[in-house]
């Protein structure tokens, strides 16, 4: 009998969904698109690569979440004492890599539309 794989070893995978909504609660916000998807696929939607990339030690092929999740995501940095406060992102994206949710990107939702991987 083979080896279990990572994912068999700790339990069932959660679907998309769950593992979506469980990263919406950190945004208070409401999951708009849950995919699933690797690791590779998430790494090639940042804007700028990450280097080292995201999750260095995983294989590009590991299973992953992807997720657009629509909220009021506060800017970096905090906005200075005295001046104009620049408006809260409204859309957050997040990858899930076994059970552990990252933000992957935020802006607005005019500018991040929700796209499978």
């Amino acid at each position: 009998m083979p080896a279990p794989t990572s994912s068999q070893a700790l339990g069932p995978r959660p679907s998309a969904v769950d593992a979506c909504a469980s990263a919406a609660g950190g945004y208070a916000g409401t999951v708009v698109g849950s995919f699933d998807t690797t690791v590779g696929a998430i790494r090639g939607l940042e804007p700028h690569r990450a280097n080292p990339a995201r999750w260095p030690g995983l294989p590009p092929d590991h299973a992953a979440v992807l997720c657009y999740i629509d909220g009021q995501v506060a800017m970096a940095p905090p906005p200075p004492a005295s001046g104009p406060v620049a408006e809260s992102f409204d859309r957050v994206v997040i990858g899930v890599v076994d059970g552990t949710p990252v933000m992957i990107m935020a802006g607005y939702r005019d500018g991040l539309p929700v796209k499978a991987p």
